[in-house]
C-alpha cells in the first residue's frame, strides 16, 4: 500500500496521463486545497482569471475554445502541488494546475492538459490489453504530443504578440529542450509540421525525463492490474493509434518519430 501511494504523488508530480490508467491515477485531489470552476468559468476569481487570460489561445485555436465551451471541464487551483505543474482526470472531466505557478505558465499547463483533453476524446488511447511495455510506449507518445502541441500554441501566440506562454516553457526545465528543437526547425525553415516532429522526437531525447515517466507509468500499471484482478497481457501498440494521435489542432499530420 505505501508503495501505491507513493506512485501516486509521482504520477502527479509528472502530470502523466493515459486513458485506461485513469483509474489509478485519479482519485487523489480531493486531499488538497482546490479553487474548481466550471463552465462559463466566472468563478473563483483565480480560475476566472486563467480562462480569461486564455483568450488569445481560444481566438487562434478553435478546438480548444469548444473543449473548454462544450465539454464541461471542471478546471481547479491547487496550492497544495510542490513539484507538480498540473494533471487532468479522464474519469472526473478535471484539470488541475499549480496555484503557485505564473500566469504564463499556468496558461501552457491548461493548454498540454486540452490536449490530454482531445486526446482522450478523439479514441487516441492505448488499449487496456497491451504489454507493460507496450502501455508505456503510448503514454510517452501521448506526452511527447502534448508537448510539441503546446509548443505550436505557444509560437503562434508569440507571433500574434503574445510571447508570454513561449517564453515560460522555454524557461521550464521540463520543456526547455523540446522548445528548442521547436524554434530551431522554425528558424530553419518556418515548417510548423516539421518543428512538431522534431519537438516529438525530442521528448525522447532526454533520459532522465524518459526515465521518470517509465517508472511512473509501469507502477501504476500494475497498480490497476492488482486493483482490478487482471490477467498480464502482451499486446502490441496498434499503428492506427499514432495515427489518430499526431495530427496538428487543425487537423494537419505529422510524423510521429519514436527513437527506436
Amino acid at each position: 500500500m505505501q508503495r501505491k501511494h507513493a506512485d501516486h504523488r509521482l504520477l502527479k508530480t509528472i502530470g502523466i496521463v493515459a486513458c485506461f490508467l485513469s483509474v489509478s491515477i485519479a482519485g487523489t485531489s480531493s486531499a488538497q486545497s482546490l479553487k474548481c470552476g466550471q463552465p462559463p468559468y466566472s468563478a473563483p476569481p483565480e480560475v476566472a482569471a486563467l480562462v480569461s487570460a486564455m483568450a488569445p489561445v481560444m481566438a487562434e485555436f478553435v478546438v480548444f475554445e469548444d473543449l473548454l465551451t462544450h465539454a464541461g471541464l471542471e478546471i481547479c487551483l491547487a496550492d497544495t502541488l510542490i513539484e507538480a505543474q498540473g494533471y487532468y482526470e479522464p474519469d472526473t472531466g478535471r484539470i488541475v494546475i499549480n496555484a503557485r505557478a505564473p500566469l504564463d505558465l499556468q496558461q501552457a499547463i491548461l493548454v498540454h492538459e486540452l490536449r490530454h483533453v482531445q486526446q482522450h476524446r478523439t479514441n487516441a488511447c492505448p488499449a487496456p490489453d497491451l504489454s507493460m511495455r507496450e502501455n508505456a510506449r503510448a503514454v510517452f507518445a501521448m506526452e511527447a504530443d502534448a508537448s510539441a502541441i503546446s509548443l505550436v500554441v505557444a509560437w503562434a501566440l508569440k507571433d500574434a504578440g503574445y510571447p508570454d506562454m513561449w517564453n515560460a516553457l522555454s524557461a521550464w526545465p521540463l520543456q526547455g529542450d523540446i522548445a528548442k528543437a521547436f524554434a530551431t526547425e522554425m528558424d530553419r525553415g518556418d515548417n510548423i509540421v516539421a518543428a512538431t516532429q522534431a519537438a516529438f522526437t525530442q521528448w525522447y531525447d532526454k533520459k532522465p525525463r524518459v526515465d521518470l515517466y517509465y517508472y511512473a507509468t509501469c507502477a501504476n500499471y500494475l497498480d490497476v492490474e492488482d486493483s482490478e484482478h487482471r490477467l498480464r497481457t502482451y499486446e502490441v501498440l496498434d499503428t492506427a493509434f499514432f495515427a489518430a494521435l499526431c495530427n496538428l489542432p487543425n487537423g494537419t499530420a505529422y510524423i510521429c518519430n519514436e527513437p527506436r
